[in-house]
């Protein structure tokens, strides 16, 4: 067999093994979706069942020391609910009241801690120069003329 076949033949395995690993993931996605939505209709109905034992339970149809002592677990848990609202919404409602100046104080004056004076500015330097060799105008950081390559001072 040829170095061209055997080439051939390792490329088709390789595309053979692509596809399939492809058709692998798209099928366990899909697969995995399904799974999922099982499950979130499981805990919808498990919760609708639950819903419906807690009110028969309320309403003295059913009896069972279990139930009876979750219904309690959720009627606590309510209580504890409505009152941790409420103590939301008085939070969400204060506002800032500024406090009123002692009555006969003088108002505080304004006195800085203490003074900085500003730095004075550096002298100032030539902003440009000119080149010795060809007399262009550069920058006065330069260390190179621009036009001519010369070392400038």
């Amino acid at each position: 067999m040829g170095f061209l076949d055997q080439l051939s033949k390792q490329i088709s395995q390789g595309v053979d093994r692509a596809k399939f690993e492809a058709e692998k993931f798209q099928k366990t996605t899909r697969l995995q979706g399904e799974v999922n939505e099982f499950r979130r209709q499981l805990d919808g109905k498990l919760g609708e069942m639950g819903q419906r034992a807690y009110e028969l339970q309320r309403a003295g149809q059913i009896s069972s020391a279990t139930l009876a002592e979750l219904a309690h677990a959720v009627d606590q848990l309510r209580a504890s609910l409505l009152a941790k609202e409420e103590e939301l919404k008085g939070a969400q409602a204060e506002i800032f009241v500024e406090p009123p100046p002692p009555v006969g104080a003088a108002p505080a004056q304004q006195v800085p801690i203490s003074y900085d004076q500003p730095a004075p500015p550096p002298p100032e330097a030539p902003s440009q120069k000119i080149c010795g060799v060809c007399n262009f105008q550069m920058p006065a950081t330069a260390m190179f003329c621009p036009n001519c390559g010369t070392r400038v001072a």
